[in-house]
Order: structure tokens, then sequence, then C-alpha cells
């Protein structure tokens, strides 16, 4: 808490240069003084000016920008402010609206401003700092309580884009005749600003809030944006999942074969799929040592994305430092490695039946079951293609993966807090234990296990979610 506190008091003397642009470029909505221009709509007292700063701390209340410039109604610009929140604080910025006395703005899109939520709440406010919410949730983000951060906005014509420190949140291009819900007028059109006050629990400090107006017949220039082709989506599919708040995040994407933390970032932006990168770590594959670990978490702190591992010895977690292994996000591990043809044999990746033959696939079934129940025994948080059968036996699925034996996966997850992944290029798992799984309160993820930077139809996984009723309860995110 000191350290937010101290945040607080030294915002004022951020270095404002360091985002400095041409002169004339960018005009000022807030001068620092006052709440010239400004109007606070229902609690007018959640808003105060401090050392330099726009403050909300007090019962819900808007602030909308009603001053000179542009008349207080925008097209096309670009939106830049600096904001500092403190722990569980939540606040937002609007576009494209118009003063309302009281309520929610029922007219334009947000900009959500939240970085952690109140573990004992009984809502858990996981869209992130940079969401179009409702629209496009990211579920991590690039900032941090108790340090200054810059969030930018661009919008032109139908696009909109959010960054937040620089790294690209959201790309969204508005469908025709988009309306994300019967209560809200979710449109690009024009518009003032409004910037949020929440709840009296936050607190949040605005720096400055400055705008540079682009002309009325701007470019959006598609030309530079990331395709969406080649995921599977199809119009309003992905508005609907994010509008029913369901987190739809592929944590199973490897930076390998071109794959790189910019294009997992670019893919998340454009597509609204959530993103959660990884490495293989373990002997002979690409993360072996605690200062390769290092590097792997380093390239990726402070972006948007979830970091994990994917584990392949099963004394990963013993031979590598805690403290790294404690910035991790999630841990995916699978059953598809192990000792051949016995316990006491060699390990064999099972994928390569070059190397091993099971003479007795139901004797084999047996010691393959206890593996998934020690591999569920590590302090993994996913399980990739449960259910996995190697080729030479994977015609005989429903007679060796027995009821029984699925409960006991299933129920072994369920005691160690484990999520089961629904593979999106696999056929793991099929449709009786997703059903079985969900029955019994397990909880899902989706993974794509990519190859390489080309795009993976991630069609198996829109299509579970309705096929089994998910909801945004039976998915694993990891928590702060």
């Amino acid at each position: 808490m000191y350290r937010i506190l101290s945040a607080f008091i030294s915002f004022a003397f951020f270095v404002a240069v360091a985002t400095a642009e041409p002169a004339g470029e960018w005009i000022d909505l807030f001068d620092g003084k006052s709440l010239d221009g400004w109007k606070a709509a229902e609690n007018p007292d959640s808003w105060s000016v401090q050392d330099g700063q726009l403050v909300t701390a007090g019962p819900r209340s808007h602030l909308f920008y009603v001053g000179e410039v542009g008349g207080a109604d925008f097209k096309n610009f670009e939106l830049e402010v600096e904001v500092l929140t403190a722990q569980y604080s939540n606040s937002g910025v609007y576009v494209h609206t118009k003063y309302q006395e009281t309520g929610w703005p029922k007219q334009g899109y947000e900009v959500q401003v939240c970085n952690t939520h109140r573990p004992s709440a009984k809502h858990k406010e996981r869209k992130r700092t940079g969401s179009l919410y409702g629209v496009r949730n990211v579920y991590k983000t690039a900032a941090t309580d108790g340090e200054p951060f810059r969030m930018r906005i661009r919008v032109v014509g139908k696009r909109i884009q959010t960054w937040v420190n620089d790294c690209p949140m959201v790309d969204y291009i508005e469908p025709t005749g988009c309306q994300v819900s019967g209560a809200f007028s979710r449109r690009l059109s024009s518009g003032t600003i409004a910037l949020q006050g929440h709840d009296p629990d936050s607190r949040v400090a605005y720096r400055y809030v400055r705008i540079r107006m682009l002309p009325d017949d701007a470019d959006a220039n598609l030309d530079d944006r990331a395709s969406d082709a080649g995921y599977g989506l199809k119009p309003g599919l992905i508005d609907g999942i994010h509008k029913a708040t369901i987190p739809f995040i592929d944590y199973h994407v490897h930076l390998r074969g071109g794959m790189s933390v910019e294009k997992a970032m670019d893919r998340q932006a454009v597509t609204g799929i959530n993103v959660g990168v990884l490495k293989n770590i373990g002997n002979d594959w690409p993360i072996e040592t605690n200062e390769q670990l290092e590097e792997f978490l380093d390239s990726t702190a402070g972006k948007p994305l979830f970091v994990g591992l994917q584990v392949n010895d099963r004394d990963w977690h013993r031979q590598h430092a805690p403290e790294l292994l404690a910035r991790l996000d999630f841990v995916l591990g699978d059953t598809m490695i192990m000792a051949m043809p016995d316990d006491d044999g060699e390990t064999q990746r099972l994928w390569m039946e070059d190397q091993y033959e099971i003479k007795n696939p139901e004797a084999w079934m047996k010691r393959y079951v206890k593996h998934n129940l020690r591999v569920l025994s590590e302090p993994i948080t996913i399980l990739a293609n449960p259910t996995y059968l190697p080729n030479s036996i994977k015609d005989r699925y429903d007679e060796l993966w027995t009821d029984d034996r699925m409960r006991q996966v299933i129920q072994a997850a369920i005691d160690n807090n484990v999520a089961l992944e629904i593979n999106a290029s696999s056929e793991w798992p099929h449709d009786r234990f997703i059903e079985m799984a969900k029955q019994m309160g397990a909880t899902f993820s989706f993974g794509s296990n990519n190859f390489n930077d080309k795009p993976i139809d991630m069609t198996r996984c829109f299509e579970a979610i309705n096929r089994y009723g998910l909801k945004k309860g039976d998915f694993y995110i990891p928590e702060p």
C-alpha cells in the first residue's frame, strides 16, 4: 500500500515529455488545474483536481467533456490518457458518447481501466485495462496498479484500436448494424469523451487527457492490420462470446516456427481470441536451464498475454528456481510422454510410435491411467489433450476409456484445480469425456497447439460452447 500511495504523490512529477508529439498536433482537454470544460453526472463530488490530476474517488459518476474543443463532438481522432490506479480500482474511458444525468452511459464504447479485482468480491471483474468493454474483453493487461501507464485510443470510421503502454490490446472493426445489446447503443458515429468513476472503493487519477483530431474522411488503413482469416470466425460470433463474458483464451500458443510475442499480440487484438504463450521445458526441449527460463519470462514481461510452460519431465517443479516458476500464469502438462514398455523402461514420446510397441492394450491402459493421475498430481494448471491415445489403439477409444477411467481422471483434475483442455486441432478429448466432465463440475480451457505462425481454425472450440452448454464459470482464468 505504501508503494501505491507514494506513486500517487509522485504522479504529478511523471515525465510527460516521454510521449511528446510535434507542437500543435495534440490538444489538452484537461488544463491540470480545474474541471473547466467537464461536467460530472450523478455524483459530482466524486471528482476533484489534485496535484494536476483528475481524480475519481466516490460513488458512481461519469465526467463528460463539454468544452469548446471540437464542439465536444469527435468523429475520427486519437486520444491519450495517462492513468494511475490503486489496487482493485475500476474506471473507464468512453468515446462517441453523450452526456446523461444518471447510470452507465448508454451511447458509445467504454475502454476499460481495471488491472486487478478484489478476490472476495461477489462479482470478479476480469475484463482488464484496454478492453473494449463487453465487445472485446482482454483478460490480461500491460498495466500495473501503482505505476503510471499510458492508454491510447484511435477511432477512424468503423475501426477502433486501443493500446496500453504501446502494446496493442484491441483492433476492432465494427460490423454493419452492430448493436451489442438493446439497452446500449454501441455504435461508432461521433460524440464526446467521458471518464468513469465506478464506485466508492475505486481511486483513479488521470494525469492528462489529450486529443488529436483526424479528418472526417481519414483512411482506416486496414493494410496495416493483421488478418483475422483462418481462425473460424463468423460474423457476430466472437462479439456474442464477449458479450456473454465467456473468457475465450487459447493457452496453447507456442513461440516457435515463426510465432512471436508481437504476432501473438496482433492476433489477439484483431481476432478477439485471448492468447497464452508458452515454451516447452525439460531435457532436450527449448528451455532446459534457469537462465533460459528467466530469459523467456523477461521477454514476455509487461505484455497483455498469459505466459506459461508446457512441462515434459515429471520432476520439472523440482528442477527449476521457485521464484522463476512463480512468475508464470499457467503450467500446461500432458500425458504423451511415459516410460515404455513398463514403468522401468525408457521414457518415450508416445506420438513417435516407431520407438515402442503396445502389445497388450488393456494392460497398457491400466498403466496409462496411473500415469494420467501422476501428471495431474503435479502443480500444473491445464491438462492438454485429455484422453489422448496413440494412433495404433485410438480406434479402441470407447473400449479403453471406460466411464470409470474417465471419472478417475476428471475427479483428479477437479481435486487438483486443473483445467481440461478442449483442443482445436486434435480430436482430444471426445464428446463423452467433455460431457462427463461438465456434469462433474470440471473447468475447461481451449488450445490450438500451433507449430508455426499460421492461423489455426478454432471452430471446434467455438462449437463446444453451445454443444456442451459452457458458461463463463466453466472456464479457467489465471489469478493474478
